[in-house]
């Protein structure tokens, strides 16, 4: 994707910015520790240039696939199919008012949060129908709260149905999430780890509504759920534990099919599950947030994969 080699990159910075070679290589070496297993130095050489405001070469569009998303990039060109089509909403910012429209585009590697601020293309959109493909061009990739999206402003273009143009099977799944150490972790910022189960403690349990899922209150013999009314509840389980991953520790808080999945089986004995999950490696996603009864932070599991050493380490190696 980025065909300069890494020495040539730091040379044109420097020259650029009016700084040595070191003191960009300096800055590559702090953007590679945050934005770790994300980029290449090549990659953050990329993204140090634009925030130094340097010009990289002659701009030629970059033809990108979804995994290629890299925050910073500019003059993207992406194709893929719209899955899914929020409502346009209306944004005041000082004196500047105006629409934006959000959507999710992939393709057979991935999918990432389109955000559309053009309102003549946010009206083209708007004829779009369900796995239509699109072709955007001129579009700039960023980072917003730990996840990767695509940006289409007043000099970007979209095709529809663009001919002699494919997409074959769409991986669906999760916009794509930076990947951190638990020594990184920010709170708020939705990340994902990799880290190893060393403590797990007994599932607690509370009732909730079956429907909205929002924890509901005992009415007489029966639950009320403040949306839905008197309900039959349900249990749904809630997991704490402990994982590392050899920069630090954090707490871990797992609900609903997350705990299960964490668990591998809730029917099963504690004190057997216990064994079988300590040592487990894990992929977290989620986010660090403040307990404020108990004036701690926890990351709190929105996603919880197996680890797969396989495809952990052909990561670490691309």
């Amino acid at each position: 994707m980025i065909q300069q080699s890494y020495e040539s990159l730091v040379v044109r910075i420097a020259e650029a910015a009016k700084l040595s070679v070191s003191e960009v290589e300096s800055r590559v070496n702090a953007k590679l520790v945050e934005l770790q297993d994300l980029v290449s130095k090549a990659g953050a050489a990329h993204i140090v240039a634009n925030e130094l405001k340097v010009q990289m070469f002659d701009n030629t569009p970059q033809v990108i696939k979804v995994r290629d998303v890299v925050p910073g990039l500019s003059a993207v060109t992406l194709t893929g199919r719209g899955l899914a089509l929020f409502e346009p909403r209306s944004f005041t910012s000082g004196s500047r008012q105006g629409k934006v429209l959000n959507m999710i585009l992939g393709d057979e590697t991935g999918s990432v949060k389109l955000v559309v601020w053009d309102e003549r293309l946010i009206e083209e959109l708007g004829k779009i129908k369900e796995d239509d493909i699109l072709k955007i061009k001129n579009a700039y990739a960023k980072l917003n709260n730990g996840f990767k999206e695509v940006h289409l402003g007043n000099r970007g273009q979209v095709v529809i149905n663009p001919e002699n143009e494919t997409v074959s099977a769409v991986v669906v799944g999760m916009p794509v999430s930076v990947r951190k150490k638990i020594k990184e972790l920010v709170e708020n910022e939705v990340v994902e780890v990799v880290a190893t189960v060393v403590q797990v403690f007994e599932p607690r349990f509370y009732s909730a509504c079956p429907v909205c899922n929002k924890k509901v209150l005992p009415a007489g013999s029966e639950f009320s759920c403040q949306e839905h009314g008197v309900v039959v509840a349900k249990n749904v389980p809630i997991v704490n534990a402990f994982v590392d991953d050899g920069t630090g520790n954090v707490r871990v808080v797992c609900f609903r099919e997350h705990a299960e999945r964490l668990l591998g089986s809730l029917e099963k004995p504690f004190a057997e599950v216990q064994r079988e999950v300590a040592g487990k490696q894990v992929v977290l996603r989620g986010k660090l947030v403040r307990n404020s009864m108990v004036d701690r932070v926890e990351f709190i599991v929105s996603r919880v994969e197996d680890a797969d050493p396989g495809r952990l380490i052909a990561e670490m190696e691309s």
